[in-house]
């Protein structure tokens, strides 16, 4: 398809969805990230799209979708090219993903000197944490189904726990069976099952088990969206409404209370108020910024509510449930677990950041808008960004730094053989402008980079072309890098490991890298710290092939040690 044509459909694809991922763009398109994180910025720079974090929007928000101009972070700027979320805020809220992903968040926030509030999971190096007590809220839950599986079942609860792996979610599922155990003597947790905290994970892990396990009567879930799954199940099951017992940890937003107001499958809910939850995390925001110190987790408020008591703390308008503003049930009246007055006269911060990890959830859809109500209300703007695509852009900019490293090492005079992958597309845009040097690639986006550029005399291996990775391989490809010489190559791999040396995951891939290395008198290769100690499919050859390693300071020093150890340079990119 011809760029033009796909610029065009990238921007009708765009206004007609609201909002769309770079990821998803790359699917529909058949081509790589790379290529359109070209797109987007080119459109950006045009003004005909606006180029958010991880993804594009319209210029002008869909007003049909308000939760989507809130999730893609929609608050009139755009990410650059060489900036992260982290770079454009005062202060940042998130939530911990994994120990490597809160490594390099932690160290950008304190390069740029941003403090940063955990939300809902603690996080090394967070000034606070802000969350339910998970064990304690779920442990009252448990205590309240106990009480009904004696009313209702003979005092026998057979369990289906639907989990997921985070210690946050593993406290609710403990608690949860600590108070129905505590309730009732003759509790078995007849299944745990991880849902990956999906609604088609937890659909179909519900139906499954309770037709193998049809003795089942009590179902918990972790959030609303597994539980959601859940319920869905039940219903095309045909389980008697009255047999089962849905409880669940959240009660998020519309749609879970809407169910709960009917008493069908759904009888409880732990409710965790993003009503409150939000205007808190602003608050702490506030105080990160301003340097006072706080408690290592403000502890939010909660209630379980049942179709009961429901309607003594929400009550349903024209916007849907809205918490009651006063009431003797009402959780609004219960303080802030931080205080607007504990920082009066204080500078406040221009812009709060807040990584989304499930954007689909309607927890995060509800605790944005609360967030942004109330943080608007003091003149703060609130910059929303998917964790998962922040992430991938922060290893962008780490990518980009790396090939700006290796881009020095090009002379004019030079050879120089550039692989395909993500880094070395990058290192072609950091030659644009230079003279007198030549470039031979596989790689269709270096090609299309460099082609238009005066100073570089470019050459195509030519060959079969992987769509997957615009990458040209075959007998074709190996045939013409047997017939030349490079003073220099740029490889990239997908693991690095001492013991199984460089990896790649395609065959066809692998065979041309090896004859570039035999092609090249020096090899260079360009990796970012997320490639070593992994091991790929094929073997493309030891690690003593190496000259030169590029890659970024998260790379542990331990692992630069043993390398260097073996006679191959380092370099760290600066970030």
């Amino acid at each position: 398809m011809p760029a033009i044509t796909r610029l065009e459909e990238i921007v009708a694809l765009v206004h007609k969805r609201g909002f769309l991922s770079v990821k998803e763009l790359s699917r529909i398109f058949a081509i790589s990230e790379v290529t359109i994180r070209r797109d987007l910025q080119r459109l950006h720079d045009e003004q005909r799209l606006l180029r958010t974090y991880g993804g594009a929007a319209p210029l002008t928000p869909r007003l049909d979708h308000p939760s989507r101009s809130a999730t893609s972070g929609l608050t009139g700027s755009a990410t650059a090219p060489d900036s992260s979320l982290i770079e454009q805020v005062d202060v940042l809220i998130a939530i911990s993903l994994s120990p490597r992903s809160d490594a390099i968040l932690l160290e950008r926030a304190e390069k740029h000197q941003v403090p940063i509030v955990a939300e809902s999971l603690a996080m090394p190096g967070a000034k606070t944490l802000i969350a339910v007590d998970n064990y304690a809220a779920s442990r009252s839950l448990g205590q309240w189904a106990g009480r009904y599986v004696l009313q209702h079942f003979a005092g026998q609860a057979r369990v289906l726990d639907l989990s997921y792996h985070l210690s946050n979610t593993q406290e609710r599922s403990n608690g949860f069976a600590a108070g129905l155990r505590e309730t009732v003597a003759d509790t078995q947790i007849t299944l745990s099952l991880n849902t990956q905290a999906d609604w088609r994970s937890a659909y179909q892990l519900t139906a499954d088990a309770i037709q193998v396990n049809p003795e089942i009567n009590v179902i918990f879930g972790v959030n609303d969206t597994v539980v959601s799954g859940a319920i869905q199940a039940c219903s095309e099951l045909g389980i008697d409404r009255e047999s089962v017992l849905v409880v669940t940890f959240g009660l998020e937003g519309t749609t879970l209370i809407d169910e709960l107001s009917r008493n069908e499958y759904l009888k409880a809910g732990l409710a965790m108020f993003p009503e409150i939850v939000g205007p808190t995390c602003v608050e702490a925001a506030i105080a990160a910024y301003g340097g006072i110190e706080m408690p290592s987790q403000l502890v939010t408020p909660h209630m379980v509510l049942t179709a009961d008591n429901l309607q003594n703390v929400y009550e349903q308008g024209e916007a849907g449930w809205q918490l009651k503003p006063s009431g003797p049930d009402t959780p609004r009246e219960l303080s802030l677990p931080i205080h607007r007055s504990d920082h009066l006269g204080a500078d406040l911060p221009a812009r709060i950041g807040f990584l989304v990890p499930f954007s689909q959830h309607e927890w995060y859809q509800n605790l944005q808008c609360a967030m942004h109500t109330y943080a608007s209300d003091l003149g703060i703007e609130l910059d929303i960004a998917d964790a998962a695509a922040n992430l991938r852009d922060e290893m962008v900019l780490r990518k980009r730094s790396i090939a700006g490293e290796a881009s020095s090492l090009i002379n004019p005079g030079d050879v120089v053989l550039i692989d395909s992958g993500e880094a070395t597309t990058y290192l072609a845009e950091a030659l644009i402008g230079k003279r007198d040097i030549t470039v031979i690639t596989n790689s269709m986006d270096v090609f299309e980079t460099l082609r238009g550029e005066p100073g570089i005399a470019l050459i195509s291996t030519g060959g079969l072309l992987r769509r997957e990775s615009q990458t040209l391989t075959g007998p074709t490809t190996e045939i013409v890098l047997r017939e030349l010489r490079a003073d220099k190559l740029f490889l990239a791999v997908s693991g690095v490991s001492l013991d199984f040396g460089l990896s790649h995951t395609n065959l066809a891939e692998v065979n041309v890298k090896q004859t570039m290395i035999r092609a090249a008198r020096e090899v260079i290769l360009l990796a970012d710290h997320t490639k070593f100690e992994q091991e790929s499919v094929v073997q493309v050859a030891p690690i003593s092939i190496v000259h030169k390693v590029i890659t970024d300071n998260a790379l542990p020093a331990s692992t630069r040690l043993d390398i260097t150890k073996l006679g191959i340079e380092i370099v760290l990119a600066k970030a």
